[in-house]
């Protein structure tokens, strides 16, 4: 059997195991720690750099593997959606679009202020780690593994194993100070979460994942719906990769012997895959077809490729190049964690004038694990969706998604760094967090948006 197929059987066997030990394991249910994360950590236990039980010919299949599931992963976040008009877009979620903006922007500003100040002047850091913050917490597993091929090219292949850390970091801490502001905050207002009230979350958390045994019943009673979301993922795909050949060109182009600055050549395809399931969903929509795509079906897919993705990410992080690094680790992850719930205690309050501690927990929860971990504590807080929390984090999704958390501004700030500075980088984002703090601070006096009713 090609080496290959053994490192796939091998990674499936791990994350089967590792959701059948979070299914028996309180401990992991109560933190609701992913079954993927458990995955990665047994195979880093396993693997070459601790107990050498599972060879290295097994793990450097797994490194190729992150790159191409994360054009997966992005490729289907909006495929299947039900795509609203960009003034809904606003009119629902302008609060939630101007909260996470100054959470992702702030990131850079103290990322790229602290490698300026800190990180290079006494520990040697390259100016790149100024990215790290937003493109570990924001970006997740998925968009730090994304990038891998942009920061070899730029030299710096390490900085990735540190955003992979900071990604793990943020999601833990995410998780357990998650659940502690909760139980503060239903303390507080004296809504008491009682045993019954978490195990039915836990319940439900564990329905909203995926059966690989009801997809494949699903493959053979509607094999139409399951080819129709395979070619909308391929289609996509394609279309991305064509926006991205087509950028390359043009920028090469326009530019010629001008300069040998470049941006687009660094470019991963992972943010435009996005970019052409968004075009082909309302290309769909514009034909009146936006439900041929079956959205469950792929969230489904996108799931299966994201556990894939953080299992063997997390698997293969560098150990030594952490150990390095860990002072650049260290200071990145504090500051992170620092900003995010201090936007959280501060900000929440003033740009959220009505259900504030909801509203700030599903974005702090997004922005420091994935948009499952906002969804998770955005249902902890508020149960039955009294506060109407969801939709305009949903909303807010759609205008954020393109651009931050693993988006363009994502995938182009490392390259704007390498080319341009750190001073232009960091004039420029304090610049964008200053315009969407003060949009934000607006909003919650004026109370220019209309929630969704009761």
């Amino acid at each position: 059997m090609p080496p290959f197929i053994d490192s796939m059987i091998i990674l499936g066997l791990l994350i089967l195991a590792a959701r059948f030990v979070k299914r028996s394991s309180m401990s992991l249910q109560k933190l609701f720690i992913p079954s993927s994360l458990v995955a990665g950590f047994a195979g880093l236990i396993l693997g070459p750099q601790v107990l050498n039980t599972i060879p290295t010919e097994v793990t450097e299949y797994w490194k190729l593997l992150p790159a191409h599931l994360i054009t997966i992963v992005f490729a289907g976040l909006f495929l299947g959606k039900l795509i609203p008009s960009a003034k809904e877009i606003w009119r629902q979620g302008a609060p939630m679009i101007a909260f996470g903006n100054t959470l992702a922007w702030g990131q850079y500003v103290i990322g790229i202020g602290l490698t300026m100040l800190i990180l290079t002047p006494f520990f040697g850091a390259n100016p790149l780690a100024g990215a790290l913050i937003e493109l570990g917490f924001e970006g997740g597993h998925g968009s730090a593994s994304g990038l891998a091929p942009t920061y070899d090219q730029m030299g710096w292949s390490e900085g990735i194993d540190i955003a992979l850390a900071l990604a793990t970091l943020s999601l833990i801490a995410s998780l357990i100070s998650g659940i502690i502001l909760i139980n503060w905050h239903h303390r507080k207002s004296g809504y008491l979460t009682t045993a019954d009230d978490w195990r039915k979350q836990r319940r439900q958390l564990i329905r909203s994942g995926y059966s690989l045994t009801a997809l494949g019943r699903r493959a053979n009673e509607k094999p139409v719906g399951i080819i129709a979301n395979v070619l909308g993922f391929a289609v996509a795909i394609g279309i991305g990769w064509l926006l991205l050949k087509g950028l390359i060109f043009a920028e090469n182009f326009l530019v010629g012997d001008l300069t040998e600055l470049r941006f687009f050549t660094y470019l991963p395809l992972f943010p435009l895959a996005m970019i052409g399931g968004l075009l082909l969903q309302l290309f769909l929509r514009k034909i009146h077809r936006q439900t041929i795509i079956q959205r469950r079906t792929a969230e489904i897919f996108s799931a299966i490729a994201l556990d894939v993705l953080i299992a063997s990410a997390v698997a293969t992080i560098s150990l030594q190049a952490v150990s390095d690094n860990f002072a650049i680790f260290a200071v990145l992850g504090v500051a992170g964690i620092v900003w995010i719930l201090g936007c959280l205690v501060v900000l929440g309050p003033r740009m959220f004038p009505v259900h504030w501690f909801e509203n700030s927990i599903t974005n702090t929860g997004q922005s420091m694990g994935m948009t499952a971990t906002g969804l998770l504590m955005n249902r902890l807080a508020d149960p039955s969706n009294k506060t109407h929390a969801r939709e305009g984090f949903s909303y807010k999704q759609l205008a954020f998604e393109p651009f931050m958390g693993g988006g363009i501004i994502t995938a182009g700030a490392a390259i704007v760094i390498y080319e341009l500075g750190s001073v232009f980088a960091l004039v420029t984002s304090a610049i964008a967090m200053l315009f969407w703090l003060a949009l934000g601070l607006w909003l919650g006096r004026h109370h220019h948006y209309r929630r969704v009713p009761d």
